[in-house]
């Protein structure tokens, strides 16, 4: 029996895209289903118009119209020029966007404006939804306006580059409060040999005046100077100048204002400095002043003396900045040690306008100590003569250093034997840096190895000091003020009472004893160069040599 072989091949059918030809929303040739939803995507529309008038409300033609709304100003640009009335139009407008318009007409002001197209009136698609800018009107911009420029010293402040900012240069009106804008017209001048500054093309006072409100919104003039240095000595001889002029100042007054700059100064920061003064340094001791027991100020100012606040960095300059420029060649700097003995050597240098100077102390002076400065300027502004004087101490903050007792020395008083530690002989405590003591004065002791040593009140001894111990420091050789600023010393003194001792024979030591500051009061322990509190545990010894 023959056998037949059938093979079935899947049947591949390949359908086209339905065509809607006729636009009824329903694909050529669908009988089933017989009925459709169609859903027609909308793009709303809407318009921008407005009105263009000069300030006397008479219709600008030919005023350019251009609406910014993203990127689509530069793709296809929204813009048109105003008809005879002063009208425009602007359609197609994306619905629901917030638009920048920016009328322009020369010989005028230009003004922007933003506003808001709605949204939300028509119905699909939207095509009425208008923003009405409302009546725009531009000021003129063909008068100039003038202004005589004057130093503090009354010499035209020539050379001077100012701004003028005429405000407001354009109005917006009968808008429905939908729209915001702002128009002024902003010029650049430099002033003559009389130190005159003119400012063409801008509004006229009397069109200002008229268009402003009142108050703040009074129509004017925004004048700012930079600061002048009418000379080129590098100096400046005047500040600058920021304030409004009304308008109608100038309309009254019928010609230009002087604007006297004021004097050239640094007290802006909140420092209620007047006159020639030094307002900002690393030293602020240098601004301490003494005030009564009671005064508001006077927490603030005893801040000013604390060592920690005093300490410069070693490598690093004393910064001087004056409220006024320094004359040139005017700053004398005089560095001495504590005792006003010995004078140091110090690098000045001025910034290029006179008013920041560094100071530069050698690398010789050494960390944790005390060194007073004195300071001499002549205000290159009205010539006055200042001095400052005040104490720094070389210091890294981050690295305090351990105190130590340095020498221990007797005075011989003359009266005794030679080579012998007398009754009523000074002995004096130098420490490596400077201390800050307590109302509690300093337990010394005085041993030769004794199990119960002579103890002794060691009290600090700043130079210049009244102690008896110390008659020959009076005058020093360069003159210091220890009384007005600080009792931060290195050097601590006290009279010796105890049983005569031969220094041939015994070796004396003395020790400065901190272990009694061990109370609760912690304001009764003495502090370092460094602000740190002395350890209550702190015993430090040296051997008694002669002064």
């Amino acid at each position: 029996m023959k056998k037949h072989w059938a093979i079935v091949l899947p049947l591949l059918v390949v359908g086209c895209t339905p065509e809607d030809k006729d636009g009824d929303g329903i694909a050529d040739g669908v009988r089933d289903p017989d009925s459709v939803t169609v859903v027609v995507p909308a793009t709303p529309q809407g318009t921008v118009s407005g009105q263009v008038l000069n300030t006397r409300m008479e219709p600008l033609a030919d005023a350019k119209v251009k609406l910014t709304i993203g990127s689509a100003t530069a793709e296809k640009p929204f813009e048109t020029t105003t008809d005879a009335s002063g009208n425009f139009l602007l359609t197609h407008v994306p619905a629901g966007s917030e638009v920048l318009v920016t009328v322009s007409k020369e010989g005028h002001a230009t003004l922007r404006a933003s506003a808001l197209v709605p949204s939300h009136a028509g119905n699909i698609p939207i095509n009425n939804g208008n923003a009405n800018i409302g009546a725009i009107a531009l000021a003129e911009t063909k008068s100039s306006v003038s202004f005589s420029l004057v130093t503090p010293s009354g010499y035209p402040a020539r050379g001077a580059k100012a701004y003028v900012e005429a405000v407001p240069a354009g109005t917006i009106a009968f808008n429905g409060g939908t729209a915001s804008a702002v128009s002024s017209v902003v010029v650049t001048a430099e002033a003559d040999a009389l130190g005159v500054v003119t400012f063409p093309n801008v509004p006229s006072p009397a069109e200002l005046a008229r268009i402003g409100g009142v108050g703040e919104a009074a129509g004017g003039y925004r004048v700012w100077v930079d600061p002048v240095d009418y000379n080129n000595d590098g100096i400046f001889d005047a500040g600058g100048y920021a304030q409004k002029i009304d308008a109608a100042t100038l309309v009254v007054s019928g010609g230009s204002q002087m604007l006297r700059l004021p004097a050239p100064r640094n007290d802006s920061g909140g420092t209620g400095a007047t006159g020639f003064q030094l307002v900002a340094t690393n030293v602020p001791s240098l601004n301490y002043v003494k005030l009564a027991d009671g005064d508001a100020a006077r927490p603030a100012m005893e801040l000013q003396k604390k060592p920690l606040r005093n300490l410069v960095r070693p490598g690093e300059p004393i910064y001087l900045g004056f409220s006024q420029p320094v004359a040139r060649e005017s700053l004398l700097a005089l560095v001495a040690d504590e005792y006003g003995r010995e004078k140091y050597d110090v690098i000045v240098t001025a910034s290029a306008a006179g008013d920041i100077y560094t100071l530069m102390p050698p690398a010789s002076i050494r960390e944790g100590v005390e060194y007073n400065i004195i300071l001499r300027a002549t205000s290159a502004y009205d010539g006055t003569v200042r001095t400052w004087k005040g104490y720094f101490i070389s210091g890294d903050p981050r690295t305090p250093r351990p105190l130590q007792l340095a020498t221990a020395v007797y005075k011989d008083g003359g009266t005794g034997t030679v080579g012998t530690l007398d009754p009523g002989e000074c002995i004096i405590l130098s420490f490596n840096q400077a201390v800050l003591p307590s109302a509690t004065l300093l337990d010394a002791v005085v041993t030769t190895g004794e199990a119960s040593p002579p103890s002794f009140k060691a009290a600090p001894a700043a130079p210049p000091s009244t102690n008896p111990c110390f008659t020959a420091e009076s005058p020093t050789k360069y003159p210091i003020d220890s009384t007005n600023f600080n009792e931060t010393t290195t050097r601590f003194v006290f009279t010796y009472s105890g049983a005569a001792i031969n220094l041939t024979t015994f070796t004396v030591k003395v020790k400065a004893d901190f272990t009694r500051f061990q109370s609760s009061d912690l304001s009764t322990y003495y502090e370092s160069a460094w602000g740190t509190p002395v350890s209550s545990g702190t015993s430090l010894e040296a051997p008694l040599g002669k002064l």
